[in-house]
């Protein structure tokens, strides 16, 4: 089985929010030791490469043309909001790759992370 580490438990509300949030640098971090796993299909990696090339095109787009209008400081609020756009973008992309991989290679990559290898 997977570790909930990774994926969070069914916990609620903000406190898995803030789980997801903790280990973000570890979902990461697993998302590309996968990448550059060679036993992980190249037709699984297109995934991630996917959803990152949507997340380019949203941030191009978005500081071409924002959405919204941030007045007091124009270049901080555009970085925030590209920052959240694209991580509404590659999670999914990260979450749905990781999926699509083999559950024993993940795992291998898991006990890893945490092991701090």
């Amino acid at each position: 089985m997977i570790n909930p580490f990774f994926f969070g438990s069914k916990g609620r509300g903000l406190f898995r929010f803030l789980r997801i949030f903790l280990h973000f640098p570890n979902f990461i971090r697993l998302a590309l030791r996968l990448f550059r796993d060679e036993r992980i299909p190249i037709y699984k990696k297109t995934i991630l490469v996917i959803f990152e090339i949507f997340a380019v095109i949203f941030a191009i787009a978005y500081f071409v043309y924002p959405f919204d209008g941030d007045f007091i400081l124009p270049l901080i609020g555009r970085i925030d909001d590209i920052a959240i756009g694209a991580f509404i973008i590659l999670v999914p992309g990260g979450w749905l790759f990781i999926k699509s991989c083999p559950e024993h290679i993940v795992q291998e990559h898991v006990d890893k992370i945490s092991r701090g290898e």
